[in-house]
C-alpha cells in the first residue's frame, strides 16, 4: 500500500524544487498505466488531506500526476527484462520489455558506451536463469509494473535435473549423471574445486510452496566418492574443467533423485550471475542471487559498489569484489557460498588511499566463514568497517566470524557473532576499534595478531562468552600491542578440557608482555571453569619495581565462579629473573600496584552462583542484581556504560529475510527488554507538574529506547480505575512533554507505561497532582455529552443547582448538601447548545457556562 506520509514529502519536494515539468512528462498514458493510477486513487482515498506546498495548497492526489510509475528504486531505469516480455520488444520501458537479459546484452553495452553507465531493471517475482558477462558499470534493480508478493528478482545459477540419475555401480545410495555447465573456467586454480564449486541442491516440494529460502539445502561437499556413500545428503565433483561435469550425490532419504516423492534436485551450471572485470560504481539491490558457483565474483564490484537488499544464496556469495570502497547493505547471506576456505564474502586488494569497505544491518546465517577481507600487497592499506552485524555459525563448520589481513583500520560496532571459533582474528594492521558487540559461544573472541606492524587497539562495552575447549581466551593480543579494554564482560566458560590437561586460557592473552602493553578499566571477569583448572586473570609486567609498569588495571571486578582459582602473574625481569605467578588478589595488588579499586568475588561455594551479582545471566541478563554483591559492582562501576548481556535467538531463513524485505536491521539491540535490559528507569525521570489552573504538564526522559515501541500515559480521576488518555511513539529525542487539561481542586494520578516491541509492559510509579484555585467549584467535562461532575472544592454545607439554557429557561433544579466533593448533573436529554450552571451556596451566587454536544 502507498505511504501517505512518504507521498506527502514527496509532493513537497517536487513543488519546493519546482519540477513540476520533470515529473510530468515521466508519466506516459497507457492502459496499463491507466489501471495503476486507478489502484492508485482508490487506496489515496483513505488517505486524502491538503498540505501546505509554498504559499499554495495541495492534495496528496496530485502527486499522482507526478510521480514516476516505476516505485521499486526511485530512479529511472534504461531498459526492463521480464520473463512476460518478448525479445522482439525494445526493453525501453515496463510495457515493452525483452524477456532475457541475454537479448539485452547488446543495447547495455550500447548505452553503457555512450553514458559510461547503464541501468538494467528486472521485474520483482521473475526468475532469470542466465548469467550477463560485462566490461562496463552497470546498476541492476527490481521494477513492479503490478503489484507482487515478492519485490525481488531472482537471479538463479541452477538447473532442475529430475531424471537421468544412474546409480554407481557397487554403490547403494551414490547417484551420478554428467552435468554440463557455462563459465568455471579462469586462471588455472579458478577450475572446479578450487575458486569455483558446482553445488548439489536439494529442495523439500512441499516446504517451498510456503518458505522457498529454508526448502532449498545445499547438500554437503565430500572429498571423494566414498566419503558420499557413507553421508547421507552429500554430493562430489571432481577438480578440473571437464565439461560436462560428473556429479555425484547421496540424496538426504537414500532413494533415488530421479522423480523423488519428497524433494527435487538442482546443480549448479553456471559461475555468476552478473559478472565483469573490476568495475567503479556498480549498484545492485532487491535481487535474490541463489544456486551459482563461488567463482570469480556473484556480482562485480569496485570503488563504489554497492549492494542493498539482496539475499545471496543458497549457493551464492560475493568473492574478489566489492573492493576499493564498497559498500553492502541490508543484505541475507545463506548457506552454500563455496568460495576459498567457505568464505561468503570477500573484500580483496583493498589497498589504501582511504579506501572504505563497509558492511551494514546484514545478516550470516550458517555460514563457517563469512567475512575475509586481505590485500594483494603493498603497504598502504585501506579499510573495513562492519555495523549492526549478525552472524550465526553453522553448527558443524565454525571458523573466524570475520578474519582480516594486512589492513589499515577496522571498525566493527553492534555485531552479534554467535558460535564461531572466534570472534574476530586480526593480523598485521596499525587500528582497530570493537564496539557495542556481542561474541557469544566462541573458543576466543578477539584475537590480534601483529607481526609488523604495531596495532592501536579499543574493546569497549563488548560481551564475550566462550564455549568449553582445552583453549580459552577471550582477547589474544600478540606482537607489538596496545590494548584499551573497557566496559567490557568477559565470562569464560570451560567445563570441556581433557582430564589432565593443563588448561591454556585467560581473560587477556599477551598482557605482560614486554612489547605490549593494556589499559583495563571497568571491565567483569567471570571465570567459569572445571574444578582443578585455574585461569590467568591479568599479568602485568613491573619492569623496575612495583607500580612501574606501563600497563594500567583497575575498576574492575574479578568472579570466580567455578574452577581451582583465578591467578594473576607478574613479570618483573630485573628484580626476579622472570615472572611470579600470584594466587591470591590481594598480593596481586600489592606486587604489582594494579587494580587498587578492584574487587574479587569468590563464588564457588556460594548457591546463588552469579545471582549474587546479576539479574538472570543464564537467560542474558547481566544487569546487576540488588544483592549486598551488585550494590558494591554498581558503586564501582558508577557513571560507566553496560555492555550489551542479551543474547539473540537464531532467525529462521525466511523470519530473516522478511528484516531484508523490510529493510529492516537485526540488530544486537534487537534482544534487550526495555523493561528489564540496559536500565531503562522511568521512575528516574517521570514527573508531573502544575502548568497553570487548568494544566499538568507530564515529562519524562529515558536515553535508551531500544525496543520501545510506544509510551501510553494512563490517568486515574479521583478513585476511579486507570484509564489510557493518549499513545506517544518513540522519538529520536529522547525527553518527551505532554500537557493534559484537568479541572481544579480534582485529585488526578498518572502512570507512564512503557511498551515494549516484544509486548512486554513496565510502568512508572504513580504521580499524584492536585491543582486548587480560588473558585469554589468547577465544571467538567467542558464541552460535555450530557453527563457534568462539579467539584465543589471542599465546600461543605448546602447547594442549590440550577441550569438555564441560552434562552434563560430553566431546565434542571436540584438541591444538595455538599461535602466537598463531587457533584453530579445529568442533561442529556437536552438540545444541543450553550447552557449555564448557577450554584446558590451561603458564599453566595456563582455562574459557569459550559457547552452540550
Amino acid at each position: 500500500m502507498l505511504d501517505c506520509d512518504k507521498i506527502i514529502n514527496k509532493v513537497d519536494t517536487i513543488f519546493k524544487k519546482n519540477v513540476y515539468d520533470k515529473y510530468f512528462v515521466h508519466l506516459h498514458i497507457t492502459s496499463n498505466i491507466s489501471m495503476i493510477l486507478i489502484s492508485f486513487f482508490k487506496y489515496i482515498r483513505a488517505c486524502m488531506h491538503d498540505i501546505t506546498v509554498g504559499t499554495g495548497r495541495y492534495t496528496v492526489f496530485l502527486l499522482l500526476l507526478h510521480l514516476p510509475v516505476w516505485c521499486g528504486a526511485q530512479v529511472k531505469l534504461d531498459y526492463y527484462v521480464s520473463n512476460a516480455g518478448n525479445d522482439s520488444f525494445p526493453g525501453t520501458s515496463i510495457t515493452s520489455p525483452k524477456k532475457t537479459i541475454t537479448a539485452m546484452a547488446p543495447a547495455l553495452q550500447k548505452t553503457a558506451n555512450l553514458t559510461g553507465i547503464v541501468k538494467l531493471g528486472l521485474r520483482v517475482g521473475d526468475v532469470f536463469d542466465e548469467g550477463l558477462v560485462t566490461s562496463y558499470p552497470i546498476q541492476v534493480n527490481s521494477y513492479a509494473d503490478t503489484s507482487a508478493a515478492n519485490e525481488f528478482a531472482v537471479l538463479n545459477g541452477t538447473k532442475e535435473f529430475a531424471t537421468g540419475w544412474l546409480k554407481k555401480q557397487g554403490a547403494n545410495f551414490t547417484f551420478s549423471q554428467p552435468i554440463p555447465y557455462s563459465g568455471f573456467v579462469g586462471y588455472g586454480i579458478n577450475a572446479i574445486g578450487q575458486y569455483s564449486f558446482i553445488s548439489v541442491f536439494e529442495i523439500d516440494k512441499e516446504l517451498e510452496k510456503t518458505a522457498p529460502y529454508t526448502a532449498r539445502k545445499v547438500l554437503s561437499y565430500m572429498p571423494g566418492i566414498t566419503e558420499v556413500e557413507n553421508n547421507a545428503g552429500s554430493f562430489y565433483t571432481p577438480v578440473g574443467n571437464q565439461n560436462p561435469m560428473p556429479v555425484y550425490l547421496h540424496t538426504s532419504d537414500g532413494s533415488s533423485p530421479n522423480d523423488n516423492n519428497r524433494y527435487r534436485y538442482e546443480v549448479t551450471v553456471r559461475d555468476y550471475g552478473i559478472n565483469s572485470t573490476f568495475q567503479y560504481n556498480n549498484r545492485f539491490e532487491n535481487l535474490w542471487v541463489r544456486g551459482f558457483g563461488g567463482g570469480i565474483g556473484m556480482l562485480p564490484g569496485g570503488n563504489n559498489s554497492y549492494y542493498n537488499k539482496i539475499i545471496f544464496g543458497p549457493g551464492a556469495g560475493i568473492h574478489h569484489a566489492v573492493v576499493r570502497s564498497g559498500t553492502v547493505n541490508h543484505s541475507l547471506f545463506l548457506p552454500g557460498a563455496r568460495n576459498t576456505n567457505a568464505f561468503a564474502l570477500t573484500f580483496y586488494d583493498n589497498e589504501g588511499l582511504g579506501r572504505h569497505c563497509t558492511i551494514k544491518n546484514s545478516i550470516f546465517l550458517d555460514i563457517p566463514l563469512p567475512l575475509y577481507m586481505h590485500t594483494s600487497g603493498g603497504a598502504n592499506y585501506g579499510a573495513v568497517e562492519m555495523d549492526s552485524v549478525v552472524g550465526f555459525a553453522d553448527s558443524l563448520l565454525r571458523g573466524p566470524f570475520m578474519y582480516t589481513a594486512d589492513n589499515d583500520t577496522v571498525l566493527l560496532k553492534n555485531i552479534y557473532a554467535d558460535g564461531y571459533l572466534s570472534g574476530y582474528n586480526y593480523g598485521n594492521a596499525k587500528y582497530a576499534a570493537i564496539s557495542n558487540s556481542v561474541f557469544n559461544n566462541v573458543q576466543y573472541a578477539i584475537a590480534y595478531n601483529t607481526a609488523f606492524n604495531a596495532i592501536n587497539a579499543t574493546i569497549d562495552n563488548v560481551f564475550i562468552k566462550t564455549t568449553g575447549t582445552d583453549f580459552t581466551w577471550g582477547v589474544i593480543m600478540e606482537n607489538n600491542n596496545t590494548l584499551s579494554l573497557r566496559n567490557t564482560v568477559i565470562h569464560l566458560v570451560n567445563n570441556d578440557y581433557t582430564p589432565g590437561n593443563v588448561l591454556k586460557g585467560g581473560f587477556v592473552y599477551g598482557a605482560g608482555d614486554t612489547q605490549n602493553k593494556i589499559v583495563a578499566n571497568g571491565n567483569i571477569f567471570i571465570c567459569d571453569i572445571g574444578s582443578g583448572k585455574s585461569l590467568l586473570a591479568a599479568n602485568t609486567n613491573t619492569n623496575d619495581g612495583i607500580a612501574t609498569s606501563k600497563d594500567s588495571w583497575d575498576n574492575n571486578v574479578y568472579i570466580l565462579l567455578k574452577g581451582d582459582n583465578i591467578q594473576w602473574s607478574v613479570s618483573n625481569a630485573s628484580t626476579n629473573g622472570g615472572t611470579t605467578i600470584v594466587r591470591n588478589f590481594e598480593d596481586w595488588k600489592k606486587q604489582s600496584g594494579q587494580d587498587v579499586h578492584s574487587l574479587f568475588f569468590d563464588l564457588r561455594n556460594d548457591p546463588r552462583g552469579l545471582k549474587a551479582i546479576f539479574e538472570d545471566p543464564e537467560n542474558g541478563n547481566y544487569d546487576l542484581a540488588t544483592t549486598q554483591e551488585g550494590n558494591q559492582v554498581a558503586a564501582l562501576r558508577a557513571g560507566m556504560t553496560n555492555a550489551i548481556t542479551c543474547f539473540l535467538k537464531r532467525p529462521t531463513y525466511e523470519a530473516a529475510a522478511e528484516v531484508i524485505r523490510n529493510n529492516t536491521s537485526l540488530s544486537i539491540n534487537n534482544c534487550r527488554n526495555p523493561c528489564t535490559q540496559n536500565s531503562i528507569k522511568v521512575n528516574a525521570s517521570f514527573n508531573a507538574d502544575s502548568l497553570n489552573s487548568r494544566q499538568v504538564q507530564l515529562k519524562w526522559t529515558i536515553a535508551e529506547q531500544h525496543n520501545i515501541d510506544r509510551y501510553i500515559i494512563l490517568r486515574s480521576v479521583g478513585n476511579a480505575a486507570f484509564t489510557r488518555i493518549t499513545a506517544i511513539p518513540v522519538a529520536t529525542d529522547s525527553m518527551y512533554t505532554l500537557t493534559d487539561a484537568v479541572q481544579p481542586g480534582i485529585e488526578y494520578k498518572y502512570r507512564l507505561m512503557v511498551v515494549a516491541k516484544s509486548g512486554n509492559q513496565c510502568f512508572s510509579d504513580v504521580r499524584t497532582i492536585t491543582i486548587n484555585d480560588n473558585k469554589p467549584f468547577s465544571l467538567y467535562p467542558n464541552p460535555t455529552n450530557g453527563k457534568i461532575n462539579i467539584s465543589m472544592n471542599g465546600y461543605i454545607g448546602r447547594a442549590d443547582f440550577k441550569i438555564l439554557n441560552s434562552k434563560g429557561q430553566l431546565v434542571l433544579v436540584k438541591q444538595s448538601t455538599s461535602l466537598g466533593g463531587l457533584q453530579s448533573l445529568d442533561v442529556t436529554k437536552q438540545p444541543k447548545g450553550v447552557y449555564w450552571l448557577q450554584i446558590a451556596t451561603v458564599k453566595g451566587i456563582l455562574v459557569q457556562k459550559f457547552i452540550l454536544q
